[in-house]
């Protein structure tokens, strides 16, 4: 699988005429905030009915109860900010986030939410890896334990820790003690980067990688070590079956926007649309056709042939970097009773989007709503 890039919409505003003989710049459009202006404000937020809002370094928003995501703008002062109608649509202004101590107020055209910032602790360690010392931190929910606990594997990019704040405001909401990692010779950890091309050798390093994040957590204090498992995104979905069978202590895994065709498949299925830049070059039954000819590079079929722990697969029905309705094909042949595999109304980055194209994620108003709801039914059943 190829890096795909986040596409970035900028947003032109023109001149508006005062008066016939006179012309002014409009005001320029927000900015996105940038990771250190909200470096502070990083966590989950809950109101005293039970609603969760994640606000992640990255600059996004999420709210846990209607699957809301946006990208944050900066405000006028520091500690305020605003998010827009749409994922990376600032304008109009959907709400204005206000943050004071622990305290984050959302205000809405129709109604102003208060919510108290979850305390967690949160401890930054190295994990001592082949040829490397990985930069991790493990989020804790505060409160009497043991819990399980969850490894973020990586997908196809030069991945830090704080890339996956949301997936961490997730779990932790849920009980879960979550460990986050740089990627070896990426942020701070140390050791050879193998690049992100997924070629047999670098999808080895980085399940050895994850085995080694995996065993870490499990003999962390407070960890229920027979209830840790991986969470692993996109390229993540060949790490880590292949961490997996490297560590025998694992006991779920979480599948999202994974592949279960070969690279090659994969690759040839990105393609068909520029990972998503453009409207497909074919029918989907001509892909399809297509895509099942191919069978190069990297099968993860082995890997999961021998599989035996929970899996959940998450998958979007318009992804436009992995083949999901072959990739469904594939797991129900396997005929494994361990898989559970999902489709949700969405593109690679599950955010709902009825074409799976970059440009219309940016207009999307959030994640699938069945996304949460999912993993902690699934979890319950499959974990405790």
């Amino acid at each position: 699988m190829r890096p795909v890039a986040a596409a970035w919409i900028v947003l032109v505003v023109g001149m508006a005429c005062a008066q016939p003989a006179k012309t002014q710049m409009a005001a320029p459009p927000p900015r996105a905030a940038g990771s250190s202006e909200l470096a502070p404000f990083f966590g989950t937020y809950t109101t005293g009915g039970g609603r969760s809002f994640v606000i992640a370094r990255h600059g996004w928003f999420f709210d846990l109860h209607d699957a809301t995501y946006r990208t944050i703008y900066a405000g006028s002062a520091p500690g305020h900010f605003t998010i827009g109608p749409a994922f990376e649509v600032p304008l109009p202004t959907f709400a204005n986030l206000r943050f004071g101590g622990t305290i984050l107020t959302l205000a809405m055209s129709h109604a102003t939410v208060v919510a108290h910032r979850v305390a967690y602790r949160q401890t930054d360690v190295t994990i001592p890896a082949n040829g490397a010392m990985l930069a991790a931190t493990i989020t804790e929910p505060v409160g009497a334990g043991p819990h399980p606990g969850i490894v973020v594997v990586h997908g196809a990019e030069p991945g830090e820790r704080y890339f996956y704040d949301i997936w961490v405001g997730i779990y932790a909401a849920l009980g879960q003690d979550v460990l986050t990692y740089d990627k070896r010779g990426i942020g701070s950890s140390t050791g050879r980067y193998p690049g992100e091309y997924p070629t047999d050798e670098a999808l080895q390093v980085y399940a050895d990688d994850a085995s080694a994040a995996l065993g870490f957590l499990a003999a962390w204090p407070g960890v229920d070590p027979k209830r840790v498992g991986f969470h692993g995104g996109s390229q993540g979905g060949w790490t880590v079956p292949l961490a997996i069978a490297r560590h025998a202590g694992a006991a779920f895994a979480i599948l999202v926007s994974a592949p279960a065709t070969t690279v090659g498949q994969t690759n040839l299925w990105s393609d068909y649309s520029g990972g998503g830049s453009h409207a497909p070059s074919a029918s989907q039954s001509e892909m399809e056709a297509a895509v099942r000819t191919d069978h190069s590079g990297y099968d993860p079929a082995p890997a999961l042939a021998v599989l035996n722990v929970p899996a959940l697969w998450l998958l979007g029905t318009n992804d436009r970097t992995v083949p999901t309705h072959i990739c469904a094909e594939i797991l129900a042949g396997m005929h494994k009773t361990n898989f559970t595999v999902l489709m949700l109304p969405t593109g690679h980055g599950l955010l709902v989007n009825a074409t799976g194209l970059s440009a219309d994620d940016a207009r999307s108003p959030g994640l699938a709503p069945g996304l949460v709801p999912a993993i902690t039914e699934w979890l319950k059943s499959a974990v405790g």
